[in-house]
């Protein structure tokens, strides 16, 4: 009968408001952690250290990925590049080839 009565106090404040998340709220006998200050801005801290972190890892990856994209454009046009150049050395040597 307890759960009961726990499970319908959690779906009441779950259901409070339409749209709205509320979870600020404890429920009878939930275990709940106290902090202090300083550990609370610890933690913030370290949490608004690690967005800067992977902010930067992230633009980092995409300025990579564009740099990736330019060298395989250059290098498809290097490739066809050397394509025509061995297409025109073997067409001058075929003649040589003939007068031999």
């Amino acid at each position: 009968m307890e759960n009961v009565t726990i499970m319908d106090k959690v779906l009441e404040k779950k259901m409070e408001g339409y749209g709205f998340e509320k979870t600020d709220f404890t429920a009878p006998q939930e275990l709940t952690v106290t902090i202090t200050l300083c550990e609370y801005r610890d933690l913030i801290s370290k949490v608004a250290t690690r967005q800067a972190a992977i902010d930067k890892a992230n633009e980092d990856k995409y300025s990579r990925d564009s740099e990736n994209e330019r060298l395989k454009k250059e290098i498809a046009e290097l490739k066809a590049e050397l394509y025509e150049y061995q297409k025109k050395t073997e067409a001058a040597k075929e003649p040589e080839e003939a007068t031999e």
